[in-house]
Parts: structure tokens; sequence; C-alpha cells
């Protein structure tokens, strides 16, 4: 039944008012919204969504702060060269290497630098969001595809049949997709935490590369150079199961292929009856898959992972809000300095006078 219909069934008359107003039923709605099929994955996106348009916004506005504390940003910015937002990020900017690298050349002032590795920054604080969004994507449809919720305990099935075709492919390579989009953000966010942490270490004079490129930087447990508040229980960098997990299916894929190579759903009846529709996926320890000498992949343990799925996307979202929220704290925390009129008016002759040199 269709969940419009649903809410024009949530209002009734009440009859005991004397005014005769219609009274929303609360009650009815909130059973309505429970129970409706997708309900896990509309709980996932809104996860999400607090991700990408609070935690990662928020982060974007703390590091334009720490960055240009001291000088008008605004001014500054609405000058710069548009090469420096765009050349090697960017379609927008369409020169060639050499190109850039004159452009590079000629723009000897810090404020260039500076500005450069920003974009830099930038561009990869922008990637997680696009990765939020490519998980969102994935997410709506694969489960077009196979439910989120299960009807049954395993126990109860009686019968089954196996299904392996386009439809059935397709679900398994969104499935893994949605691993491969979600676990990059780890790495990206690896990368952020460096930042944060090295930053004092640039010296603008002869920015080249940003420290996460030098340190090869990509998420592990035990990962270098980061700040130890970063390292609090109920962030990513403690190592949490959950985590472990995404890393665990997005490395198989990655590296073996997919864990299911027949790419199998399983369609299950209860005496007859069609009951639950299941991807099944490896037994797993502590968010690794069990082995025995060359073989890990083993299905004893009955884990439907399109019923699984939302629970461990819900539980790491929550952990990269904490983590995103953190590394925005630290950035607040070094942002101590007030407005130099003096800076701003120097950033603004250097850029006046690259320009000159153009002509």
């Amino acid at each position: 039944m269709c969940i419009v219909h649903f809410f024009k069934t949530l209002f009734k008359n009440n009859k005991s008012s004397n005014d005769n107003e219609d009274e929303f039923d609360w009650e009815a709605y909130e059973k309505t919204v429970a129970d409706h099929p997708l309900h896990q994955v509309f709980e996932c996106r809104k996860l999400l969504e607090e991700l990408s348009e609070h935690s990662i916004i928020g982060l974007y506005d703390s590091i334009d702060a720490f960055l240009f504390q001291d000088i008008h940003f605004e001014k500054v910015i609405s000058n710069m060269p548009k090469w420096v937002c765009d050349e090697g990020i960017s379609p927008e900017g369409s020169c060639s290497k050499v190109f850039y690298e004159k452009f590079r050349q000629k723009a000897h002032h810090p404020v260039f630098s500076k500005f450069i590795y920003y974009y830099d920054l930038w561009s990869i604080v922008a990637a997680i969001q696009d990765r939020i969004s490519a998980v969102m994507l994935y997410m709506q449809e694969f489960y077009k595809l196979v439910p989120c919720k299960m009807n049954y305990k395993p126990e109860q099935y009686t019968s089954g049949s196996r299904h392996g075709g386009e439809r059935e492919t397709q679900a398994h390579v969104l499935l893994n997709s949605i691993f491969v989009s979600y676990a990059s953000i780890f790495d990206l966010l690896s990368k952020i935490a460096v930042e944060q942490f090295m930053f004092d270490q640039y010296d603008f004079t002869n920015y080249k590369e940003m420290h996460c490129k030098k340190e090869k930087a990509m998420y592990k447990p035990n990962i270098k150079n980061i700040d130890p508040s970063l390292k609090q229980n109920g962030l990513l960098f403690t190592d949490p199961e959950v985590v472990r997990k995404f890393e665990t299916f997005r490395n198989e894929y990655v590296h073996n292929g997919p864990w299911d190579l027949r790419s199998s759903v399983y369609y299950t009846a209860v005496d007859g009856e069609p009951a639950d529709v299941i991807i099944y996926s490896p037994d797993m320890v502590d968010g690794h898959f069990v082995t025995s000498g060359s073989r890990n992949k083993f299905y004893s343990q009955n884990n439907r992972i399109n019923a699984q799925l939302p629970d461990m996307i819900k539980d790491a979202t929550q952990i990269l809000i904490r983590t995103v929220e953190q590394i925005s704290a630290l950035y607040k925390r070094n942002t101590v300095r007030k407005e130099d009129p003096k800076l701003t008016e120097e950033y603004l002759n250097a850029i006046h006078d690259y320009y000159k040199s153009l002509v």
C-alpha cells in the first residue's frame, strides 16, 4: 500500500471538539513510518545527509576560518586568479601542465601557494561529500532490487531457491559499490586528519604538495601524524568493528574480486509461501572474514547482508560524524589570531603585481 494512502488515514475528525477541528494522529503516523519496508534505509539517508550537509559543511567553515584567520578572506579570494582554484582539479581549468607551471612561476608570493594548498585541501573534503552522495545513490538503487527488512528467522525457512541473472548481478554490483564508496571516506578523512596535525610544518614560500601525499596517508588504526584526541573511543581511528567490516568487504572486492562469484540472490519460502529475499555474506569474526588456509568465504552464520547493511551504515556514519566534528574542533582551537589589515593589503598588492606581470 502506498505510504501516501497511509498519511491520508492519519487525520481523524474530533467529534467531541466544539470547533470541530481535525486532529493529527501522531501515534498512527509514527507507527506507519516505523512499519514502512524502507524505514531503515530512510534512517540511513538522514544520517548520511547530516554528515554531508552539517558536519562536512562545518568542517569547510572551520578550515576557512583557520587558514585565513589573519586576513580579510572574502577580499583576497575574490581577487585570486581562477587557475589557482581550477587547474589540475576541475575541467573548468582547461590549460595544460606546461601553462600551469608558467602561471606558478610568475606567482612568487606565498599567498598563491597558500591558496593552492587551500584548494588542494578543499578537493579532499569535497571528495568526501561525493562519496556520501554515491553511497546514498547506490543504496537507493540496491533496495529497489532487494528488501532491507526480514520477516522470518533463518530457521523458519522451509525451502528456497537461488537465482542469478542480470538483476541479481546488478544487486551485487551496487552492494559492492556501497562498500567501496563508503570505505574510501575513511582514507579521505585520514588525509584531512594528517593535514590538520602537520599544518604548522608548511613553508608556503616553497609549497609543492600536501603532507598527506608525501606520507601516502591512508586509513589504518595505527596511523601516525594525527592529533591524539582523534584516537578517543567512538572515533574512526580507534579501529571500531563496524569500520573493520567495511574495510574487509572493500578490500576483498577490490583485491580479490566479488565475495560471491555467482552473484546469487536467494528467494526463500515458508510452507510454500514466499518469505524473504536474501543476499548472504561470508562468516565474520571481529570484523574480519573467517579463514582457513587459502579459503576465507564460509557461510555458516546466515549473514543476511541486505538486512544487516542499514545498521552497519548507521553505526559507521555516527562514528564519522563524531570524527569530523572533532577535526573541526581542532581547527577551531587553533583559530586564535585576529584579522591583520596590513597583511590583507600585502596579499592584495601581491595579486595586483601578478596581474601586472602578465601584461
